[in-house]
Parts: structure tokens; sequence; C-alpha cells
């Protein structure tokens, strides 16, 4: 079923991000932008204090953007979100449903009557046995989502893992079908892996680029903001304060390559696959100095930066600041694009 005209909410731990983009033709154009700091420590919380503060944030958000319709499309956290490719043996199709409810059962960390839950099937070999994708979320954080929106004065219209919105601005914009797909957060690092414009695996990782901060802040005893700024300005520069900020940061990414390269590996024995060479990077902290280069040489992958606006036309005037935090948008992007 085709969706509305709707615009888009990224929730992150640092900022919510408002993207509305226009179709025209074949191609899409940005009509609204805009983006405010995220109430510190409220995200996904259930407390009545901090959904009010949510709520006061979104309409601030939505007023300064001048977005001229109620209809919104958000992603709920990777990490609260759980899929799984699922090995379906030969079945009628009616009894598809039932055989993939059954194994979802089997694997779910949490009871099945408490989650949504969706499936898309992405194989089917000559046998008739189906690979089946199985994405599931906890029905209380859907219901919160949709509560906080709703006392925004929004109509949510679609929610969706971030993964999927991901791959849908990535392919789109880069036209890329098979990638590794790395969106650095704040708390955690979200993979996944496209094959043939499909999502097929997914993780979070529970390190993201907050740690890269403290350990700075652990290592030469700066202030957090003060810490947060040799981040964003040296990154993993091996030529910089000849490597300091590089080797303190360097076990806090090592941490997240350890869980990239299992990833893959599960990847390889569940799917029986070879993994895609090229690793594509989101998130803000995707933009830090020479961290393509580290990653490229420890994964020995082709690894670029995601470019969610190469395909899209922005307005001159904002072109050089859209472009400069390009990463950071992926997610938003991705959902504007959702069309079904």
């Amino acid at each position: 079923m085709a969706l509305p005209q709707h615009f888009a909410i990224d929730f992150g731990a640092h900022s919510l991000k408002l993207v509305n983009l226009a179709k025209k033709g074949n191609s899409w154009e940005l009509k609204n932008i805009g983006s405010i700091q995220t109430p510190s420590e409220v995200l996904n919380s259930y407390k009545e204090e901090h959904k009010t503060q949510m709520v006061d944030a979104i309409k601030s958000l939505v007023a300064e953007a001048k977005v001229p319709y109620k209809e919104v499309a958000v992603a709920l956290p990777e990490s609260a979100v759980f899929s799984r490719v699922l090995t379906v043996p030969k079945v009628a199709d009616a009894e598809v449903t039932d055989a993939v409810y059954w194994q979802l059962k089997q694997f779910l960390p949490y009871p099945i009557e408490d989650v949504q839950s969706d499936f898309t099937e992405l194989t089917v070999d000559q046998n008739g046995q189906r690979k089946m994708l199985a994405v599931a979320a906890p029905k209380k954080l859907v219901e919160l989502y949709v509560e906080i929106l709703e006392r925004a004065g929004l109509t949510p219209v679609a929610i969706e893992s971030e993964s999927l919105a991901i791959l849908r601005s990535v392919k789109y914009a880069q036209d890329t079908k098979d990638a590794v797909i790395l969106d650095f957060g704040s708390n955690t690092t979200d993979m996944a892996i496209m094959r043939g414009g499909e999502l097929f695996f997914s993780q979070s990782i529970a390190t993201g680029a907050d740690l890269l901060t403290k350990a700075l802040v652990n290592e030469f005893q700066l202030s957090y903001a003060q810490a947060e700024e040799y981040k964003r300005i040296y990154g993993m520069r091996s030529d910089a304060v000849d490597g300091k900020i590089r080797n303190a940061m360097k076990p806090v990414l090592d941490m997240i390559v350890t869980e990239v390269l299992r990833g893959i590996e599960f990847y390889k024995n569940e799917v029986g696959a070879v993994p895609p060479t090229l690793a594509i990077l989101s998130g803000e902290a995707a933009l830090l100095p020479a961290l393509s280069e580290y990653l490229e040489t420890i994964l020995s992958y082709d690894v670029q930066l995601a470019d969610p606006w190469k395909s899209i036309v922005v307005p001159n005037n904002i072109a050089e600041i859209v472009r400069k935090s390009s990463p950071a948008f992926t997610v938003a992007i991705g959902l504007c694009l959702k069309e079904e």
C-alpha cells in the first residue's frame, strides 16, 4: 500500500534530525530540514516527564522546519529490533506465515505475544526451501513512539528499523546492492549486510562513538567537550599529535571491528554466501578523520562514506552545510524515500 506524502524524524541520543523530500518525476528534492538537541537522558524513556520533554522537542523541531503536513515516518533503534534470517523448508504459500511464526518464537529473546513482527522472502532454492528475513520489535516501544508523536500533533504513517531505512538510502544514492553497512551511533554501532539490495543480516554492537570520547577523557584528563573536539579534529590520523589521539581510541574501535568480523563470519555460515567486499560508513562518527582508511587496513575492504544526498536536489544556499554532515542524515533520508 502506497504511503501518503510524509516527512521523517531520526531519533538520536544527541540530536533529532528532520528531513522532508518531495518527489519530482524520478528524482527527489529537499524541501525542509532541521536538527535539534535531544533532551538529555530522555530517549526511549517511559517516564512521564521524559515523554513531555521529547514531545516539546519534536514540536519545536517541526515548527522550526516549517513542514506543511503532519504525516511522519520514524525508525526504531536497531538495538531494540530483533532480526534473523530463517530457513523455512518447502511448504505451501498459505503455510509460510505459520512456519515463520513458530521459528521466530524459538529464537526471540522475549515472548512472541509482546512483539510486532514482519517478514520478507529473500530467496527460494530449487528444492523449495526459503530464506526469510524476520524482523520483530517490542510492542511497548512501538506504542511509546506512537504516543509521543501523536502528543506532538503528528500522524505516524511508518515505523521501521534503522537498518532498513539506511539500506533504502544507500541503494538510491550510491546505486549499491551488496555492502556491509556500519552505522556509528552515540551508544551503539549498528551493522547490516545487504545482498542483492535486501537486508540479510543486522546486529547492534554495544559500543558507540561516545566511548571513543570517554577514552580520550580518561587518557588525557580532558573535559568531555574538549575530548569531543579532539576526536572530531584529529580522529584516527597517525600524523597528528604523534598519533596519541589515534592510539587512545584504537582499543575501542578494535572492539567494534572484532564484532563486525564475527558478524561477517555468522553471515557466511548462516546464509552460505560470500560476503560483500564493500563497507559503507553511516552516522555522524563516520566523519572522523582517517576512520575510513583505518577500517580499510583492518578489514581489507573498500570503505566508503555514505552519501545520502548524492542523488537528491538540494537548494544551493544550504548545499555545502548539508553535505558536510552527509552521513548523519542517512536514516532520515531513507525514511523519506519509503513509498510503501
